[in-house]
């Protein structure tokens, strides 16, 4: 069924459009009978989790599929225009001038050995007819428009020269630089910090809303969602299960999995230490495709209809449709929160055990001298921080890249040597990285990967060591299956969970977490921000946590260290750092952060952070934040303020933090 819409002429109108990936292992339809429909001037998030189909379905609209992908299927009308038919030559006039694409990570779409100046000029000429002057001009408009400062000079720059953010600005610019009617942007924002996704989805709004073009947006983020979209369709296993606005979701969702989905992101009423809502099991593989409902497998109101019948997407109200058996998904029995409630454990007292303690650390890095000319130069990673960790307590270190968040942990880990400063850890720290698969050998099986620490220190015998692999194995909610498998057989989250358990395999008394959960998705973010509470509360284990996603971090922290150029700007127990901010770098980072409410999104005064964070290079004499601080004064640009107490829990680096 085609959703019904009260769209008179659509811009973009999809038709049970099917793609197919044909491997060795079979055929896998990533997209099986998608069809919607999005207005002129519309903004339509796509979400669901890995392997829903999300990114195979953009990339689809314009034949923009790897091999071995192809559309087998389906029509997609651009203002009537089937450009499922086209060659590729009509394709490629149609690209970049009636359709713009904005991609995850601009450096593997920007050329790193061309100027911005020639990646941009010439697809203005060719699709608008203008000569060299007129498309330079174009470009350099286009990025004054997106934020890039001194637009003029920028542009002759390589990518390489650019900061992130910077570089996804002028990802933007080239997407919008040929007025396209359709902006197709697959998780444009993932890999930015919180401040500067707030600035780039802020110039996408109000771009978008100039030019009047229409927008896929495709993102895992829910509370982007809510800030973003004026609709959201939600996939599963390659179908589009549950589709309307923005604000009828979120209010009240109809599809089981939609429902489900937003019970997984950290809420405030989860924050006082109840675990977190699962999505129970994995997504499909859809190389075996079930029959019935894909979802009913992972399902708390799965009937025996499910199992043979597949629902299709019916009328839930006005623009609005869920594919599910049940008019109202799940019931409110089947919504409730299984887990146990625990107290927080931030008011730790002058009894508990110190198993961290920092005092005045810092680090130096020199640049090396890639030419005879150009001089060495001294970075200031970490600049006089000090901190403590409790036992069984988890400290929350967050701010944007570049503050030193993985210094500090490389620090703490014996990596890398402090320039100056005392560290007293009792026991040895172990790490679980961002990026689990790029940490194992692709060679090794689970068991070896999960030994390994055991055969470096010489912990016990083979035998000793195997039955300790077996429990951790377990600890991690795995079975014992999972040992014989390679990483390359196991999910992101069941990498993660490996991951977990080597870093447990020594016993440590404090874990750091670089970033554990940013690439995964909402569901399996839920269960190992559980699987880590449950690991605390059971080994009496400390972590310190590090995260640009500040939800996560204020529902798994004690108490949160706020980093910036090398710095804490603020430190005290969790509630109080996220409820009442007293420096004006932390009431930034909180403003900038996506509420998962529509309704609350669509009364915030959304003003991002200004500017980026400076070089570590060249640090701006007095108060660090001062450029870009709405409150700074000449006090604040001359006098460094130093970490000070602002109350009996708390300390703040502010002139002004009274």
């Amino acid at each position: 069924m085609t959703i019904q819409q009260s769209i008179d002429t659509p811009l973009l109108d999809v038709r049970d459009m099917t793609t197919e990936f044909r491997t060795e292992a079979g055929t896998v339809a990533a997209v099986n009978g998608v069809s919607f429909q999005i207005g002129q001037g519309e903004r339509v998030a796509v979400v669901g989790e890995s392997g829903s189909g999300k990114s195979a379905m953009a990339m689809s609209l314009l034949k923009l599929l790897a091999l071995p992908g192809e559309v087998t299927g389906g029509q997609v009308l651009l203002d009537g225009r089937d450009l499922a038919k086209l060659s590729e030559r009509q394709l490629n006039k149609v690209r970049g001038r009636l359709v713009g694409t904005i991609f995850q990570d601009p450096m593997s779409s920007l050329d790193p050995v061309m100027r911005v100046s020639e990646q941009m000029i010439a697809p203005i000429r060719r699709h608008l007819g203008m000569s060299a002057a007129q498309a330079r001009a174009e470009a350099v408009l286009w990025l004054d428009k997106v934020g890039i400062p001194d637009p003029e000079g920028r542009i002759d720059a390589y990518p390489f020269e650019m900061s992130g953010g910077m570089r996804q600005r002028v990802m933007i610019a080239m997407a919008l630089s040929c007025r396209p009617n359709l902006v197709v942007a697959d998780e444009p924002t993932t890999a930015l910090d919180v401040t500067i996704q707030a600035q780039i989805v802020e110039v996408l709004k109000t771009l978008t809303a100039e030019s009047g073009a229409a927008m896929l947006f495709i993102t895992h983020d829910l509370g982007l969602v809510a800030r973003f979209a004026h609709k959201v369709a939600v996939m599963y296993a390659g179908r589009i299960v549950e589709f309307g606005p923005v604000s009828e979701i979120f209010r009240d969702a109809r599809h089981p999995y939609s429902q489900s989905l937003l019970r997984t992101i950290p809420s405030k009423t989860a924050l006082e230490g109840g675990r977190l809502p699962q999505i129970p099991g994995l997504p499909p593989d859809m190389k075996h495709a079930p029959d019935g409902c894909a979802f009913r497998a992972r399902c708390a109101a799965a009937e025996d209809r499910c199992a043979s019948e597949r629902p299709a997407l019916t009328s839930r109200g006005p623009d609005h449709a869920a594919a599910c058996w049940r008019p109202a998904g799940l019931g409110e029995a089947e919504k409730q929160d299984p887990g146990v409630h625990q107290p927080r454990r931030n008011d730790q007292g002058p009894g508990s055990r110190v198993v961290v303690e920092i005092h005045n650390l810092e680090k130096q890095f020199v640049t090396p001298s890639l030419f005879s000319r150009t001089p060495r130069q001294l970075v200031r990673a970490i600049n006089g921080v000090s901190l403590r960790v409790h036992q069984r307590e988890t400290l929350g270190i967050v701010g944007e890249s570049g503050c030193g968040k993985s210094t500090l942990a490389r620090i703490l880990l014996g990596i890398d040597t402090p320039t100056r400063g005392e560290i007293f850890i009792d026991g040895t720290p172990q790490m679980i990285f961002q990026d689990p698969f790029s940490s194992f050998n692709p060679k090794m099986r689970v068991s070896t990967i999960i030994a390994e620490p055991l055969i470096v220190k010489d912990w016990g015998d083979a035998a000793a060591r195997a039955e300790r692999v077996r429990w951790l194995i377990s600890k991690v909610g795995l079975g014992p299956e999972y040992l014989e498998r390679y990483p390359s057989e196991l999910s992101g989250g069941q990498r993660q969970r490996v991951a977990v358990a080597r870093a447990l395999a020594l016993e440590p008394s404090v874990v750091v977490a670089d970033e554990p959960t940013s690439a995964l998705d909402v569901s399996v973010r839920a269960q190992i921000i559980n699987l880590l509470r449950d690991l605390q509360d059971e080994l009496g284990i400390s972590f310190v946590f590090i995260s640009h996603d500040l939800l996560t971090v204020r529902y798994m922290s004690d108490r949160i260290a706020v980093m910036y150029l090398g710095e804490v700007v603020e430190y005290g127990p969790a509630d109080l750092v996220f409820e009442h901010p007293v420096h004006p770098y932390t009431r930034a980072l909180i403003d900038a952060v996506p509420v998962p409410d529509p309704a609350v999104e669509a009364n915030r005064s959304a003003v991002p952070i200004s500017g980026e964070l400076p070089s570590p290079l060249d640090i701006p004499a007095g108060c660090a934040f001062a450029t870009r601080c709405p409150m700074a004064t000449d006090r604040c640009r001359t006098e460094k303020p130093q970490l000070r107490k602002h109350s009996r829990l708390r300390e703040a680096a502010c002139h002004y933090a009274d």
